[in-house]
């Protein structure tokens, strides 16, 4: 974050922590659980593609011999690991590289379609619209609904954050805060969202 965007979003923390009522940080109307059930989804496809390779991931050191233990242990299961090592060492991988180079060989990803892409990148597309005309990037709503989405912060890392910048909060009064920001957030995506389904 730069300096800009961090002074930005303590002064959101702090209008979010002196809220008395979720009607003081916008109105909205409720949803639905299918109309919320849709709008999460939408919403976390977005968060991932925006967050990218940048989030942590879990290591996968030597995840290669998961794949053969048990009943796939084998003579002929070994021979294959070692020609896939051997592969991956006379193409140039080092240490670790090694291990990954092995597993793809082992077992490929499957492809994904141009066209599965594109409309994956369609609906992201269609996401990030729906968030910048429903608020104000500017808005306490918008920072928290972002944060949660884009990064991997749960409610619980924000409550934090929030109890940091507002100490007179009580944990459960700070993670209800954060609470109303995630459902007016979704609720004004989900309203954006249709209104441009309705326009095209």
């Amino acid at each position: 974050m730069t300096p800009r965007q961090r002074r930005q979003h303590f002064a959101g923390l702090g209008t979010i922590a002196t809220a008395p009522r979720k009607s003081y940080l916008g109105k909205f109307t409720p949803l639905t659980a299918i109309q919320s059930g849709w709008i999460k989804s939408l919403l976390t496809v977005w968060g991932e593609s925006v967050r990218g390779d940048l989030a942590p991931k879990m290591p996968r050191n030597h995840s290669c011999w998961n794949g053969l233990r048990g009943n796939r242990w084998s003579e002929k299961a070994l021979e294959r690991f070692t020609a896939a090592l051997s592969q991956a060492r006379n193409e140039g991988f080092k240490g670790q590289h090694i291990m990954k180079r092995a597993h793809a060989i082992l077992w490929p990803k499957e492809s994904v379609s141009v066209i599965e892409q594109a409309l994956r990148n369609d609906d992201i597309d269609f996401v990030e619209q729906s968030v910048l005309l429903a608020l104000d990037p500017n808005d306490p709503v918008y920072l928290v609904g972002v944060q949660y989405y884009t990064t991997r912060k749960k409610i619980s890392d924000i409550t934090r954050e929030l109890q940091a910048i507002a100490p007179w909060l009580t944990q459960e009064k700070a993670r209800e805060r954060v609470k109303w920001c995630l459902q007016i957030f979704r609720a004004k995506v989900f309203l954006s969202a249709r209104e441009l389904l309705v326009e095209q």
